[in-house]
């Protein structure tokens, strides 16, 4: 209950924030109802999430079964949500992921529909109350499954056992991209009509001088690969995990030496990182071919081509992870924040009409904007050069520490 009520004081600071910085604008079409209005529904859609959430860890023997749940409930009410607004609006109105926005905030504020996700949210709340209230401390609603008595000789090896520890969100993360690349690459029949209905992402295209399915398709590389990238941290991230948790230190004491640990984590988070990339390309191409109705498969070719220069973001990421595990707790942190400020970096540059001098401080921007501009071997090579640097660097330093 203490969890609920941090949520929900979470949520009723959000609504005062949100609602308070637009009527603060002083514009004539944001008035305070319509703040109002549009900060609940993000409050609501934030409470109905920590409901689905709460279930979930009700019904789930452990955080990692129930967390998994919950963001595929999220991103099958996602994709419905997207599926259904381009071909069926009214079946829209059926998935409560769409109810935020339904009753258009600023122009009708109809109640109804958030009105709807609060009862909604309640129901799952007090389904959520009664299942903690029924089950023992510890224990979960669905029984967990008994594990085998004996490891097989792949799960016996260290890479074995650390691609069982993230199977699922390797799993469910590949999925997602996927499908977010199947998304984006759905709209390129229509994309004309998409940037010109909209002023604030016209002007994202603006300055190109080239094509502008050239320039849009290397502005979503960059939103692809930004998502892409967050799992092989998470991967890398696990070991510093396991090492807080003090679980890692029965490995060490047996023939598993820090070396097999921090090379597992680096082949998997690697391999399933230039993976993720090159299915974000694969998907994008395949979609976008199909949009555009294309018959030759060229521009598949080039999506996989400025999928694959962003590589050497992958082999920096991931070496950067991997040397703050020897490094104080924050610094696997601060990777997570240089990620997202590289990424708001390049995608709001042109909308915030940034300084060229902040512009550079994106890694995003470093490497050449594919296939809107040729190339780059040099800062291509570069950043693999770091990337791989400081994976040797983190090695040593690992097999240093003191591990408990």
């Amino acid at each position: 209950m203490a969890t609920n009520l941090l949520v929900l004081l979470h949520t009723v600071l959000t609504i005062i924030l949100v609602s308070g910085i637009l009527v603060s604008y002083n514009v004539s079409s944001i008035d305070l109802k319509g703040s109002l209005y549009f900060a609940c529904s993000l409050g609501l859609a934030s409470l109905l999430g920590a409901s689905i959430a709460y279930l979930c860890a009700q019904i789930f023997a452990t955080s990692s079964q129930a967390r998994g749940i919950f963001f595929s409930i999220v991103g099958i009410l996602y994709v419905l949500r997207a599926g259904t607004d381009v071909s069926n609006l009214i079946l829209s109105k059926f998935n409560p992921l769409a109810w935020t926005y339904l009753g258009h905030p600023f122009y009708q504020n109809d109640w109804y529909y958030l009105i709807g996700l609060f009862l909604l949210t309640l129901v799952v709340f007090s389904i959520g109350l009664v299942l903690e209230s029924s089950r023992d401390l510890g224990s979960s609603t669905i029984a967990p499954k008994k594990g085998k008595t004996k490891a097989s000789k792949w799960l016996a090896t260290p890479l074995g056992f650390f691609f069982y520890l993230n199977r699922s969100t390797i799993i469910s993360w590949l999925l997602a991209d996927g499908v977010i690349a199947l998304m984006y690459g759905s709209i390129y029949g229509d994309i004309d009509t998409f940037v010109s209905s909209n002023k604030l992402i016209s002007q994202m295209f603006a300055n190109n001088s080239t094509t502008l399915v050239n320039s849009f398709t290397s502005l979503i590389m960059v939103v692809t690969t930004a998502i892409g990238l967050v799992m092989p941290l998470v991967v890398v991230h696990k070991v510093q995990f396991e090492t807080n948790k003090e679980r890692l230190g029965y490995l060490l004491v047996q023939r598993v030496s820090r070396l097999k640990v921090y090379y597992s984590s680096l082949i998997l988070a690697l391999f399933f990182g230039t993976l993720a990339i090159l299915i974000n390309g694969f998907c994008l191409g395949i979609a976008a071919t199909s949009s555009m109705q294309a018959n030759n498969g060229k521009f598949i070719i080039t999506c996989i081509k400025a999928s694959l220069n962003q590589w050497p973001l992958v082999c920096l990421f991931v070496g950067l992870m991997l040397l703050s595990l020897s490094l104080p707790i924050f610094v696997g942190w601060l990777v997570y924040g240089l990620l997202g400020y590289s990424f708001c970096i390049t995608y709001f540059a042109v909308l915030l009409d940034l300084p060229k001098w902040m512009m550079h401080t994106s890694l995003f921007n470093v490497l050449a904007k594919m296939p809107m501009e040729k190339f780059d071997l040099m800062s291509f090579a570069i950043l693999t050069g770091i990337g791989i640097l400081a994976m040797l660097l983190g090695g040593i330093l690992y097999t240093r520490k003191e591990i408990v």
